[in-house]
Order: structure tokens, then C-alpha cells, then sequence
């Protein structure tokens, strides 16, 4: 009976260094099974088979669960063999194995099951030799699991603390290691004895390649924008390696998956035939049902670009911008109203006043007056100026606020007309699926699959009118280098890339004037990429702790600096700006429309004129 007592003080005192107690504690209290299983009991001899371990015996809504296995019963074997079948043995499981056989035969008898990085398992052995008192135990742990044995991992065993109970509790008397002042994971950071399997994406090789020539192109730092993302990932996946001393064995596909979770690389992580995903990809709600997430370690950004069309360049508004509708009406009205006064001055100059003060020998005509002040506006002097005062005035009035005017109008044009040409107005996708351009894709795996699966109508209608109209032709799939050289060489072609890769061949191939000059539409919405791992993998913590560490140390930025373009820079203010047709070409359209208007009417005063002189000479 005293046993069982220090045996229960060993249990509490376990429970309480291992966060549980606090659970066991509110399971008494407010039951959340209907077994309470933090305190079942359940004598093995009773049980006939042990399968479906977890569903008939194991089943909780608690985090971790403890379980205490004495492995004196004789059925205590078979239980621990069906743990070990179902996988039980991970960070959801607190296992204290009590036995009195020797560390080296405990060994061999767990050596062979199927422990995890994550176990939380404890050997706990009695020694008798070191007895304080008649009441007093003496409970050695030993903390054991394993990098993975499917994958070659072996069953690791350490020594950890010797615990001393007696009626009244517990107290730890000595450590048998330096374990205690090592966190968990920086105990078992070292998988030197596995070989990881590596789920790798290749785009720009074909996979009858060898293996070695695979890797040897994704370990290549040349040419970034060849398969940028992938080589991105590999690299980031070889830094991993070195962190972990492992060894890894790459599973190369040449698409990310066949559908969401089926097939590539995903497919085998989540079939569970790849323990990781060196290539980046999305975390889409159909892929986290199978795996999770660790850590973002990409951008993906797909966009199209074109050049502005040059039949869509005119602009004739620009010459409008300066002044609102209602500026111009009422400088319109201003003008007319100058145009009146300076009719009524000559006119009370050359009616009114004495020869002396009449600067024409005729009255000029309201039209005459009306075209001074237009040409007043336009900066432009006259050759009728009123002789008296008043009327000064009012040519003094006319050509100040035409000089106001003028500077502040011609100020904006010039702006508007130095500043970057013409954009065109196509800005989402919706638009670009309804105009008459030409469109192109870089045929990229992901870029495939997203319009086959995606429920966009812009998108739907965009494959319907750009990509189904083309579906026979040569020219829709186009590689990244032949695709931006066409955007280039004919203005308003479409090309759809991924950013990371394209980038790098307009930054080769355009100046920084053309640059500037692109339409850029976002053909999808931006997303993250991550590495993705199981959803049950056991190496979740330690791989998501390692890449927060390469994260924090700069490491991922320098790399992702390198690999990843995500923008393009324009600098305008390094080269000259020129003023194309685009602006040009609307005032030589008014200029060749107004000589049609004049040519008309003096054809109209010509006929006019004729006709009065045929009508004189007949009633003579």
C-alpha cells in the first residue's frame, strides 16, 4: 500500500512538471467526457485485443492526454505494439511506462516501434539500491523517442532526473544528464540519423533528366528568373538541411498538384510519401484540411502587361483638364462681354466724341471687337486701341486676366504633357476580357490550374473571349522570354506572367522610358506561399522553429532579395520625356477641321456675294 502511494505522489508530481495537472484538475470539475477519462482506470486482463486503441480507450477533447502503462501486466506488451501501430506516440500522448528491467533491455524491447520526434514519452525504473528511508522510492526517468524510424531514425534514450518519494510527496534528488537545461526541441534538433523525403517542383527541366543534373540545377545561382520560385524554395530547403544535420532525398514533380490536393508535390505530402515541400505553394481551405501551414516563405503575384495601343492614345482632352466646364463658360463669358464694351467704346468714340479723339476713321464691327478679345486671350496684341481712357481700361482689364489665365493654362498642359504618356484605360480583368486585344500566357503549371478551378466571372468570361478563341493556336502558350519581347515590339499585346520570373526579362529587355510606359493588371489576387507539412506530421514544431531562425537572422530576406523580383522600378526623371502624336495629333485634327469650316464659308460669302451682285445688275 505504501507503493501505491509513493507511486501516486510520483504521478501528481509528473503531471504538475508536465502542465497536465491543471486539466486534471477541471475534468473533475466540469466533466467534458462522459467517461472522465483523465482518471479511468482499466485492467488489462479484462481487455481480449487492444485494436482501436485511440477510439475505444483514448477518445478525449483535451490537448494532451496522460497515460500511465505498468508494464509488469502481461497484456501490457500488446498495448504498447498497438500504440505503436495506430502512431500514438506524439506530442498528444503523455506515455509513463513504469518497469523494473534495465535501461538496455527496455531499449531493445522499444527499438522497434514506431515512435515520433514530438513523443512525450517517459521510462521510469525503480532503484531499490538508493533507499533514504523505509518509506522512500527512488523513480529514475529516462525521456525516449526517436527522429523517425520510417525514415531511419533510432530509438534515442536519455537519462534525465532521479526522483525520491515517500508519504509525503516527492523530492528530486539528483539529475543524470544535462537534459534539464535543454528545451525539447533543442534536444532533438539533430536528425543525423534520417533521411528526409523532399517533395521539389521542377518547371524548366524535364523530369527524365537524372536526379543529380534536377539538383544540380536548382543548386545553380545563375539566371534567377529561370523556375525562380522553385530554385527559391530548394535553396531555403538546404539551408533547412544544414540546420538539421540531416540528409534529405528529393521527390521531383513538374506541377505543384493535379487538382487541389492530388498529385505533385502537394499530392505526396499529402499522401504522406513526402515529409515536406521544398517549393512554396498556396494555402488554399481545400489543401488545410490535409496540411498545415508552417511558415510563409513566398509571394506569388501574376500579372498581364501590355503597351498602350496607339489608336488608343488620343487625347484631346488634355487641352480641357486645366479648367473646369463652368471655368470655361464663364471665361468665355468674360471675353464676349470685353468684346461688347470695346464695340460700345468705338462706337461712342467715333459717334460722340469730337475727330480729334477718334482713333478710326470707321466703326470696327461687333465681330472685329469679339475676335480682339479672343485673340487677347491667346496672348496675341491688336491694332484697334481706343483713344480714350475708359476704353484703355478695358484693354488693360482684357489683357491682365488673359495673362492670368494664359500662365496658369499653359503651366498644366505643359505638366500633363512632360509627364509619363498616355496609360491606357483597360484596369481589371473584366475589362481586359471585353476589349479587342491579344492576349498570351506563360505556360506555367499554376497558371493552368487556377483557370480551370476558378469561379471568377471575370475570370470565366476572360477564358471564354481571350483563351477558348485561341485554344488552336500556336501563339496562346508563349515561354516568358518571347512573351515580353512581344509586348515590346507591338503595342497592345497582352502577356501574362509570374512577376518573380518575368520581371527579370522586361528589366533585360525594356529601357526605362518603356518601363514606365507599361499597363500592368492583376490577372489573380496576391497570395502567400508557404512550406507545407502534414497535418499529423510529427516534424511540425521543429521544422516551423528552425525557419523562424532563418527568418531572424536576415537569411530568408537575402535569399528572397535574390530569387524573387516582385517590382518594377521606374525612374522618370532619368531620361527625356517627349510629346508624342497621341497629344499632337488632336490639334492637327482641329486645325485641319477649322481650315474645312473657313474654306466653307468664304465658298458660302463667295455665292453670297455673287448672287447680290446678279440680283443688282438686274434691276438695272
Amino acid at each position: 500500500m505504501q507503493l501505491q502511494v509513493q507511486l501516486a505522489n510520483f504521478l501528481m508530481d509528473n503531471l504538475v512538471q508536465s502542465r497536465i495537472v491543471r486539466d486534471f484538475a477541471q475534468q473533475f470539475m466540469k466533466p467534458l467526457h462522459p467517461h472522465l477519462i483523465y482518471h479511468q482506470f482499466q485492467q488489462m486482463h479484462q481487455v481480449r485485443d487492444w485494436q482501436d486503441l485511440e477510439l475505444r480507450f483514448l477518445d478525449h477533447l483535451q490537448p494532451t492526454l496522460a497515460i500511465y502503462v505498468d508494464m509488469k501486466c502481461h497484456k501490457a506488451a500488446a498495448l504498447l505494439e498497438e500504440a505503436s501501430r495506430e502512431q500514438l506516440y506524439n506530442q498528444h500522448y503523455h506515455w509513463l511506462l513504469h518497469g523494473n528491467v534495465s535501461a538496455i533491455d527496455f531499449y531493445n524491447f522499444f527499438a522497434p516501434f514506431n515512435i515520433s520526434i514530438d513523443a512525450d514519452v517517459s521510462y521510469l525504473k525503480e532503484e531499490p539500491e538508493y533507499t533514504y528511508s523505509n518509506s522512500s522510492v527512488v523513480y529514475a526517468s529516462f525521456d525516449v523517442y526517436s527522429n523517425g524510424r520510417i525514415i531511419g531514425g533510432q530509438l534515442n534514450m536519455t537519462a534525465n532526473y532521479a526522483m525520491g518519494c515517500d508519504l509525503s510527496g516527492c523530492e528530486r534528488k539528483r539529475y543524470l544528464s544535462t537534459l534539464h537545461l535543454r528545451s525539447k526541441y533543442r534536444h532533438r534538433e539533430q536528425l543525423t540519423d534520417v533521411v528526409l523525403r523532399v517533395a521539389t517542383v521542377v518547371t524548366q527541366r524535364p523530369l527524365s533528366c537524372p536526379d543529380d543534373q534536377l539538383i544540380l540545377f536548382l543548386s545553380q545561382e545563375n539566371d534567377t528568373h529561370i523556375d525562380s520560385l522553385a530554385r527559391f524554395g530548394f535553396h531555403l530547403t538546404l539551408i533547412l538541411r544544414d540546420l538539421l544535420h540531416c540528409q534529405m532525398k528529393f521527390i521531383f514533380s513538374d506541377s505543384w498538384s493535379k487538382s487541389d490536393v492530388v498529385g505533385g508535390a502537394v499530392g505526396a505530402v499529402v499522401d504522406q510519401t513526402a515529409d515536406i515541400t521544398a517549393t512554396p505553394s498556396l494555402a488554399t481551405e481545400g489543401r488545410l484540411k490535409y496540411l498545415s501551414a508552417i511558415i510563409e516563405t513566398g509571394f506569388f503575384r501574376s500579372v498581364c502587361i501590355f503597351r498602350t495601343p496607339h489608336n488608343a492614345g488620343l487625347r484631346g482632352d488634355v487641352f480641357l483638364q486645366p479648367f473646369s466646364p463652368l471655368v470655361w463658360y464663364l471665361f468665355a463669358g468674360v471675353l464676349s462681354l470685353i468684346g461688347l464694351l470695346l464695340w460700345v467704346t468705338f462706337y461712342m468714340e467715333c459717334k460722340r466724341m469730337t475727330w480729334r479723339w477718334r482713333p478710326l476713321d470707321y466703326l470696327p464691327s461687333l465681330l472685329s471687337t469679339f475676335l480682339i478679345s479672343f485673340g487677347a486671350a491667346c496672348i496675341q496684341s491688336s491694332a484697334l486701341i481706343p483713344r480714350s481712357n475708359g476704353g484703355r481700361l478695358i484693354y488693360f482689364a482684357l489683357f491682365l486676366i488673359s495673362f492670368i489665365m494664359y500662365n496658369y493654362y499653359t503651366s498644366v498642359v505643359v505638366s500633363s504633357l512632360l509627364s509619363s504618356p498616355v496609360k491606357s484605360k483597360i484596369r481589371t480583368m473584366q475589362q481586359l476580357a471585353e476589349s479587342q486585344l491579344t492576349v498570351g500566357l506563360e505556360p506555367l503549371p499554376f497558371t493552368k490550374a487556377y483557370l480551370n478551378y476558378s469561379k471568377r466571372p471575370d475570370i470565366q468570361l476572360f477564358i471564354k473571349r481571350k483563351i477558348e478563341s485561341q485554344s488552336q493556336s500556336h501563339d496562346l502558350w508563349l515561354p516568358a522570354e518571347e512573351g515580353v519581347l512581344r509586348v515590346r515590339d507591338n503595342p497592345g499585346y497582352v502577356y501574362v506572367f509570374e512577376t518573380s520570373s518575368g520581371y527579370a526579362y522586361v528589366e533585360r529587355f525594356f529601357t526605362a522610358q518603356e518601363i514606365c510606359d507599361l499597363n500592368e493588371i492583376l490577372f489573380r489576387p496576391e497570395q502567400l506561399f508557404y512550406t507545407h507539412l502534414h497535418r499529423n506530421s510529427t516534424y511540425k514544431e521543429l521544422f516551423r522553429l528552425r525557419l523562424l531562425r532563418v527568418l531572424e537572422t536576415g537569411v530568408y530576406r537575402k535569399q528572397r532579395s535574390y530569387w524573387v523580383h516582385m517590382k518594377l522600378h521606374c525612374v522618370a526623371q532619368n531620361f527625356v520625356i517627349t510629346v508624342g502624336m497621341e497629344y499632337v495629333a488632336p490639334l492637327l485634327l482641329m486645325l485641319i477641321f477649322g481650315y474645312i469650316l473657313v474654306v466653307f464659308i468664304l465658298l458660302l460669302e463667295l455665292a453670297w456675294h455673287r448672287y447680290l451682285t446678279r440680283n443688282k445688275r438686274l434691276t438695272l
